[in-house]
C-alpha cells in the first residue's frame, strides 16, 4: 500500500504518541513518514529583528536536534523517514505540507505542547481536521 504519512511533532508527549502510531502504520503499510516540526512566529513588537532571528535560530536548531534523534531511531526499525522544520503558523504549515507532498494521512496529537487538557481538540489539531485535504488520525 505504501502509505505516505505526515506527523506533526511539537516535542509534546501527545506528538510522541502520534509518532509512535504513525511508525506502526508505516511498518504495516510499508509506507514512509514525514515528521514536521513548525517553529511558531513568537516575535513581539518589543523584540528587535536581531533578537527575533536569534530566537528563531535557537528554536530551529532545537527542533532539528530532536528530529534527528527520532529519524535515527525509526530508520533503525526500517521505516523510511524524512524530517522537516518550517517556520510559521502550525495548522497552515501542516496543511500546506500535506498538499505539497501528496500525503495520504496526517497523524497528529489531540493536544500539543501549548494545549491544556480540555474537552475539545486543541486548536491546531482541530484546524487541521477541519481543513485537511486528506484523512487525519488524531491520537489521544
Amino acid at each position: 500500500m505504501n502509505m505516505k504519512l505526515l506527523v506533526a511533532h511539537d516535542g509534546s508527549e501527545q506528538s510522541d504518541k502520534a509518532l509512535d502510531k504513525a511508525a506502526g502504520l508505516a511498518l504495516l503499510s510499508k509506507g514512509s513518514i514525514v515528521v514536521l516540526s513548525v517553529v511558531p512566529d513568537l516575535c513581539m513588537m518589543e523584540l528587535s529583528d536581531n533578537d527575533c532571528k536569534q530566537m528563531y535560530k535557537i528554536m530551529t536548531e532545537e527542533s532539528e536536534k530532536k528530529l534527528d534523534a527520532t529519524k535515527d531511531d525509526l530508520s533503525k526499525k526500517g521505516i523510511e523517514i524524512e524530517t522537516v522544520v518550517k517556520f510559521g503558523n502550525a495548522a497552515e504549515t501542516i496543511i500546506k505540507t500535506c498538499n505539497d507532498r501528496n500525503i495520504d494521512m496526517i497523524v497528529i496529537g489531540s493536544h500539543g505542547r501549548h494545549g491544556a487538557k480540555k474537552f475539545l481538540l486543541g486548536s491546531v489539531s482541530s484546524k487541521v481536521v477541519d481543513h485537511s485535504p486528506c484523512d487525519v488520525l488524531v491520537v489521544k
